[in-house]
């Protein structure tokens, strides 16, 4: 999606304002543990497919498929790959 140039500083300064918000009220360091939390769970499901041995086939298109959908069961997109 393509936005003006006011819808983009609108984002920004929201955005600007949530950030003083979360870190003023202390929520901004669970939300960063969980964040890393999430990014380490996706790392290592990663790593897993990458070091399948029944994952095969030569140009990895399993491999590349089974790391889309580790990005989807833990809700970040693969706009890339997505045919559906």
């Amino acid at each position: 999606m393509e936005y003006s140039t006011s819808e983009e500083l609108l984002a920004q300064a929201i955005g600007a304002e949530v950030l003083k918000y979360l870190t003023h009220e202390g929520t901004w360091k669970a939300l960063v543990q969980g964040m890393e939390s999430t990014a380490l769970q996706v790392s290592a499901e990663i790593q897993t497919i990458l070091n399948d041995e029944t994952l095969d086939d030569p140009a990895c298109f399993r491999r590349i498929d089974a790391i889309v959908e580790a990005f989807h069961r833990n809700g970040l997109s693969a706009a890339r790959h997505d045919f559906w």
